[in-house]
């Protein structure tokens, strides 16, 4: 179970931050305080998040994610908690493969 969480962290995160904000922003995307709260500030400016988030077995394959993408455009989302399998990443002990994970990041970046 540890294994799986930090992956899942990162690559939350890091499609967070790629998907949403543009590759010339003015600063990158930060917390700021604000009063008692804080902020996701993102090209200079407050992110509020739409989110969602997958099935755990939804991003096991770019073809069963395939009907989700119109979805999310739909629902006017903004953030996607997508799954990451650490046995789809490294399938063989040293061997990586993020052919996957980058597949949902270039799609994502589409709709």
């Amino acid at each position: 179970m540890k294994k799986a969480f930090l992956p899942i962290c990162f690559f939350s995160l890091f499609i967070l931050l790629l998907c949403y904000s543009k590759l010339y922003s003015q600063s990158i995307p930060h917390l700021q305080k604000k009063g008692t709260t804080q902020q996701l500030i993102v090209d200079g400016k407050p992110f509020s998040v739409l989110g969602g988030e997958l099935g755990n077995s939804t991003a096991s394959s770019l073809n069963y994610m395939r009907p989700f993408w119109q979805k999310f455009k739909v629902m006017n989302l903004n953030t996607i908690l997508v799954p990451a399998y650490w046995d789809l990443i490294e399938p063989e002990e040293g061997k990586f493969n993020f052919d996957l994970v980058d597949s949902i990041i270039n799609t994502s970046q589409k709709i």
